[in-house]
């Protein structure tokens, strides 16, 4: 336990905070205002117990040029011993410390964002307890040994990574030695040679043969047989016989083109009238629409003629022929063949002339659109064409017998596999590296590095099943501590499922929380309507964490040796709370060696000191955090019962000590202006509800005097006079309402005659 308080120097608002050592006992109970020191002073306890620097570093008073400096000590069963501060290391032994503060909180349970990783894995710890350390220990050292002999892995298949091309670290390793390597690679290179030279045999083309031109005459064979039968029969004679008596055809077609120029009433030739003449209307019948569409096809005959027969339609040959002269040089030698040859020059003339023949008929049909061409004519023209396709189908059968020796070439040719080959030439350099001296030595490096990693893995595994094993038993018997305690604070929620996560690797709590019915996941995943900080209130999250706490402390076998600090505990605590957590802190001061709690709270405090006094639990030391005269904060006794007594207590016992003679000159004031609110008080406590809040003793004794049977006020009357003059004296010290100052001056002999009346009236109610 924390026998002495010897020095705090430096430590938050703690400057200098200890005048004098100060020898605590079993429980020992500091009260506080808030920011006095009290969170400083626990985060000091646990700094303590864990031989945390940077924790005290990080608290050292701000503007002080001194070093930090704490000094306690403590006692235990092996011997006494002191925990020591310089400002930089703690020197001494680790007490066996359980501090249950803000730090405690953040650490194992939650902080303002919900409960992290870091947290679950703390809870974790803190619910196996020493049971599990060295399991749990043993579990995080193969853990990390695993972690690294796999990394040994990496690094040693790594340096592989330029021996082994693009096989696989493991069929790398297992490539077979080969002896004649060299020899089978040189083999292997010839075999790709030939085989190049096959395949580039069998990628060679056929020649190419040639493609027949084709001609339509069917469309001309029809315009050109065409005859014209649709003109009225007085306007063609009319028409015909003036046509004949002026050049025919030629007039024909300008008066044709005339027409289209709508003439006026007057030719604009010879500028006749025309209007009412019978040869203009024969005209009109003349060339009606349907002669305009026969005069239409005639003109297009050329044009179909100079599209459909043209030299064009064999331009391909040429292109053809000097292909297959190009590719002659791929098979001579291979095989015996002679390229036909094509008159590409006759083939065209013999089109050109079919042509010119054609646009001739065109011509004659234009000159002539009335009469039709005989189709022979036409027919012997397209036979002329006859013998171009007569050449097409020569040439081809040549290239077709000269093909057929070709492809029967290259089926004598065996095809090989020029990929298989290389990447048989290339497994065979990977089989020749693979076997190198260099390359076996880092080989065996990977192997030596497998085989420790798989042993590391296995010791891991086997260390998880042990911790694992451990680990339901006392979660099982954690969660149910936990469950206990919060049903005792009343808690309306209750912990299920507590249980190990192992992701991100380290295990790690995982639970919900059953909040009148509705499930909050706190662990892995967790998501839905509800979180953490939603389903509970602050209140309900500090009773959450205290009840972690005493589950593992009561958990804890060595619980009997430690000294418990608690600071400011009962935070946010309703009254059934409240009077659990004191319950909850006497069995700690029952079963462990020594308890220390901070608070605000000096009525807790002093109902705790009560309760432990009740059940004679051991010695209690009352302390106080208070401000000096440099606004730091001193460590020093003091008495819960003063302070927490009511102003009628204190007043009356000032008045008592006043008579008993144990108080000083100096303090004769303070009592003279006691005894008014200890009377006052009195008649408040004596009849209540017959007084109003807030009235001068010389109110109170008005309505005494003008109390009537059988109001109780009837009994004070005989006194009233007296009463009366004891107020003069009493309300001559406090202000008054007519603005007079009060009274200061005092004498002993007076002030003892009123303090004897005041508790005379008091315990007798009696003033003489």
């Amino acid at each position: 336990m924390l026998e002495k308080v010897i020095s705090i120097e430096n430590i938050g608002v703690i400057k200098s905070g200890v005048p004098r050592p100060l020898t605590l006992e079993k429980v020992t109970l500091v009260y506080a205002d808030n920011a006095r020191g009290k969170s400083t002073l626990a985060a000091l306890l646990s700094a303590c117990a864990a031989a945390n620097v940077p924790e005290l570093i990080k608290r050292k008073t701000v503007g002080a040029q001194s070093d930090q400096k704490v000094l306690l000590r403590f006692k235990a069963p092996a011997g006494d011993f002191n925990a020591q501060f310089d400002g930089k290391v703690w020197a001494g032994q680790q007490p066996n410390l359980h501090v249950f503060n803000q730090d405690f909180v953040e650490r194992n349970v939650y902080t303002s964002s919900g409960v992290t990783p870091d947290q679950r894995a703390s809870l974790l710890e803190l619910a196996l307890g020493d049971a599990a350390v060295a399991a749990q220990a043993e579990f995080s050292k193969q853990s990390e040994l695993q972690r690294t002999k796999a990394g040994a892995v990496r690094e040693a298949e790594g340096a592989l990574t330029g021996y082994r091309g693009d096989l696989t670290v493991d069929r790398f390793i297992a490539l077979p030695e080969a002896p004649n390597a060299d020899d089978e690679i040189q083999a292997l290179d010839k075999q790709i040679a030939d085989a190049q030279g096959i395949a580039a045999i069998l990628a060679k083309p056929n020649f190419k043969k040639l493609t027949a031109p084709t001609f339509d005459l069917a469309k001309f064979k029809a315009i050109a047989g065409s005859e014209f039968e649709q003109v009225q029969d007085g306007a063609e004679a009319l028409v015909k016989k003036h046509f004949e008596a002026h050049l025919g055809a030629e007039t024909e077609r300008w008066v044709s083109t005339g027409l289209h120029h709508k003439p006026e009433q007057d030719c604009p030739f010879c500028g006749q009238k025309t209007g009412g003449l019978a040869l203009i209307q024969a005209y009109k019948a003349y060339f009606n629409q349907a002669y305009k569409d026969h005069l239409a096809d005639i003109e297009s005959l050329k044009d179909l003629v100079i599209r459909d027969i043209s030299v064009a339609s064999i331009s391909s040959w040429a292109g053809i022929q000097a292909f297959n002269e190009g590719a002659a040089g791929n098979w001579n030698g291979f095989i015996e063949f002679t390229l036909p040859a094509i008159d590409i020059v006759a083939a065209e003339r013999g089109i050109q002339e079919a042509q010119q023949s054609l646009i001739k008929l065109a011509e004659h049909k234009k000159a002539f659109p009335l009469i039709a061409i005989e189709s022979g004519a036409v027919s012997e023209i397209e036979a002329s064409l006859g013998p171009v396709n007569a050449l097409v189908t020569a040439f081809n059968a040549e290239i077709d017998a000269i093909n057929e020796k070709i492809v029967a070439h290259k089926k004598t040719l065996a095809a090989a596999d020029v990929q298989a080959l290389n990447a048989s030439r290339a497994t065979m350099r990977l089989q020749k590296v693979r076997h190198d001296p260099k390359v076996k030595a880092l080989v065996a490096v990977v192997t030596t590095a497998r085989s420790e990693h798989k042993n590391a893995e296995k010791a891991k595994n086997d260390a998880k099943a042990t911790l694992d094993g451990l680990m339901a038993n006392l979660l099982t018997t954690f969660q149910t501590a936990i469950n206990g305690w919060l049903s005792r604070f009343g808690a309306p929620f209750s912990i299920e499922k507590l249980t190990t996560s192992y992701a991100g690797g380290d295990p790690r709590g995982h639970y919900v929380i059953n909040v009148r019915g509705a499930k909050v996941n706190v662990g892995p995943g967790a998501a839905g309507e509800l979180s953490f900080h939603a389903a509970l209130s602050e209140g309900d999250k500090r009773t959450l964490a205290f009840a972690f706490f005493l589950a593992r402390l009561f958990a804890d076998p060595n619980r009997a040796l430690a000294t418990v600090v608690l600071d400011d505990v009962f935070t946010s605590l309703d009254h059934h709370r409240r009077h659990n957590t004191v319950e909850a802190a006497v069995k700690m001061a029952q079963e462990c060696a020594q308890v220390i709690v901070l608070g605000h709270d000096a009525h807790f405090l002093r109902e705790l000191r009560k309760r432990v006094k009740r059940k004679s639990v051991g010695e209690t030391l009352e302390l106080c955090l208070h401000r000096d005269a440099d606004n730091y904060s001193l460590l020093t006794g003091f008495d819960l019962d003063e302070f927490c007594a009511s102003d009628y207590y204190k007043n009356y016992v000032l008045t008592e000590s006043f008579l008993a003679g144990a108080v000083p000159q100096e303090k004769l004031l303070d009592v003279a202006k006691a005894l008014r609110p200890l009377v006052e008080g009195h008649l408040h406590k004596s009849f209540p509800k017959r007084f109003k809040d807030g009235q001068t003793v010389g109110q109170m004794l008005e309505v005494v005097k003008n109390a009537i049977s059988p109001n109780p006020l009837v009994a004070l009357q005989p006194l009233h006079g007296d009463l009366c003059d004891f107020n003069d004296f009493a309300a001559s010290f406090h202000h008054d309402t007519s603005g007079g100052h009060p009274r200061v001056d005092i004498n002993d002999a007076e002030l003892r005659q009123y303090a004897e009346a005041a508790l005379k009236f008091i315990q007798s109610r009696k003033l003489r």
